[in-house]
């Protein structure tokens, strides 16, 4: 009989020793195997992970590839909600499935780290492709980070080879600046009221970030009754809509904003009104209209109102008639037509967000305070991407500078 294995009944089981605890001998076993092959098979696997203290590959020899896997789903995944979010999981997975294991998966971990070369030929050869800056920037941004984890805590490599790699200056792409940067102007999105207009389970969805600067996730997850205080005129952002395979779940928001916004007199009329118009609908559709519960998950469901739930029920921003749930996925339909029936292409949901912020920083509000209602984790941010440099800033830096020689 071979070394490690034994034969018990029908099955064959394989075993072996381990590190002593206490001055005492521990074995490893395991049984329920067909064949004296298959244990043997299995006892050399379950060897080789225990010398490599539980890891099912050797440090030295794991590639790109398979580290990339590894981090993704050590470092990430079993992060969502401790760090990161369940979207940011989805980006760094299609980055490391359609463009670097491509580029690097082959590659020993252990070489790599010394082929900053390799990755320089790589971003050149991107933008030889077309890509844009920021595509770039941010696939390796992902490889510098996940190569990061592998320095520490792991110690698997002791050196980030894309510490030296520069994606360098790359042409402005002038549509795609002019659409991420737009500012919806008033009579544009007064146009736009008109087509989904207060009777439209679309027009709270506009509203809300024009007049409060929310994320799209944020403004699809306020509940009504829970997160807007009509008597101190406060709406409270406690999380944000995230869509994990085919269902939506309440997440804390973006970087932990959890925040309260001041609301002026249009937002709440809108809010009251949004509220008063669903009361409505379920006294008119009475036990059909749908009520939305969260689950102890925090995932939603709908059940109809004349069916017991014994779980949170959720009152949300915007659905239809029948109760029926309005999610961001469907704010797409809402996008389409202003794209097409409106003719204004440049729109999209975080238009609403950027206007909201830059007519706050047109008007002279301090950035800190722009910074607190937009959630944004750092001033830089606000500062950079949100309030603009427009003609209105212009004049008033201009109007200043007057007053200063006059003084």
């Amino acid at each position: 009989m071979a070394e490690g294995v034994r034969k018990r009944g029908k099955t064959w089981s394989y075993y072996f020793d381990t590190a002593k605890i206490n001055g005492e001998r521990n074995k490893i076993e395991k049984g329920g195997f067909k064949t004296q092959k298959e244990a043997l098979d299995a006892r050399a696997a379950a060897i080789a992970e225990y010398n490599n203290s539980g890891r099912t590959f050797s440090p030295k020899e794991i590639s790109v590839s398979d580290y990339l896997d590894y981090w993704l789903e050590n470092a990430i995944k079993k992060n969502i909600d401790h760090g990161y979010s369940y979207n940011t999981y989805r980006e760094y997975e299609s980055k490391i499935r359609l463009h670097l294991k491509p580029a690097f998966g082959i590659y020993k971990l252990s070489s790599f780290q010394y082929a900053p070369d390799k990755i320089q030929e790589w971003i050149d050869d991107m933008k030889l492709k077309g890509f844009s800056k920021s595509m770039i920037k941010n696939t390796l941004t992902c490889l510098q980070g996940a190569l990061n984890y592998a320095i520490l805590p792991l110690k698997y490599i002791q050196s980030n080879p894309c510490i030296p790699v520069k994606v360098g200056k790359m042409p402005i792409d002038v549509d795609a600046k002019a659409h991420a940067e737009y500012i919806c102007p008033k009579e544009v999105f007064d146009r736009i009221l008109k087509r989904f207009p207060e009777s439209s389970y679309f027009h709270p969805s506009l509203i809300v970030p024009y007049h409060a600067g929310t994320r799209i996730g944020e403004t699809f997850a306020i509940d009504l009754k829970e997160d807007v205080d009509f008597e101190k005129h406060e709406l409270h952002i406690r999380g944000q809509l995230v869509k994990i395979e085919k269902t939506w779940f309440i997440k804390p928001p973006k970087y932990d904003s959890y925040r309260t916004i001041k609301m002026g007199k249009t937002l709440e009329k809108v809010l009251k009104s949004t509220l008063h118009q669903q009361n409505i609908n379920r006294m008119k559709y009475g036990g059909k209209y749908l009520k939305t519960y969260l689950l102890p998950d925090n995932s939603i469901t709908q059940v109809c109102s004349d069916v017991a739930v014994a779980y949170k029920e959720f009152t949300p921003l915007c659905v239809k008639d029948n109760g029926t749930f309005v999610s961001p996925d469907s704010f797409k339909y809402c996008a389409r037509v202003i794209h097409h029936e409106l003719g204004n292409v440049l729109f999209h949901a975080h238009c609403l967000r950027h206007t909201h912020g830059t007519i706050l920083a047109e008007g002279g509000v301090n950035p800190k305070t722009v910074m607190e209602r937009l959630g944004h984790k750092n001033i830089e941010t606000t500062l950079q991407t949100y309030t603009f440099n427009t003609e209105v800033m212009q004049q008033f830096a201009v109007d200043v500078f007057e007053k200063s020689l006059q003084a």
